[in-house]
């Protein structure tokens, strides 16, 4: 289980995650940005949190729901990841796709 926490600056839902973004819990981020779509709330900013971490069915589902926002008009943006996690962006050559703020 993962906490999800959102509140709303300047226009840009704030999404902060604490916990393991992994295969079990992927889903659950998964439903909550689309959620926020379906809210025609599609100007996310992601808040990995310092303790979270995250592995690739997590960036799969960034990427999914990343390009379900800008279908929609909306941007998803990452913040303050780790820097094991901007390595993983990287790595998996998402660094195109995926802003870091």
């Amino acid at each position: 289980m993962i906490g999800l926490h959102t509140t709303e600056r300047d226009g840009w839902i704030w999404l902060s995650v604490d916990g393991a973004l992994h295969h079990d819990t992927a889903g659950q981020l998964q439903r909550r940005l689309d959620d926020l779509a379906d809210e025609g709330r599609v100007r996310v900013v992601l808040d990995v949190r310092p303790g979270a971490t995250v592995d690739f069915d997590a960036l799969v589902t960034l990427v999914l729901s990343r390009n379900r926002l800008r279908r929609e008009g909306g941007e998803l943006l990452l913040r303050a990841p780790r820097a094991d996690l901007n390595r993983l962006l990287e790595l998996t050559g998402l660094t195109d796709l995926i802003e870091v703020v």
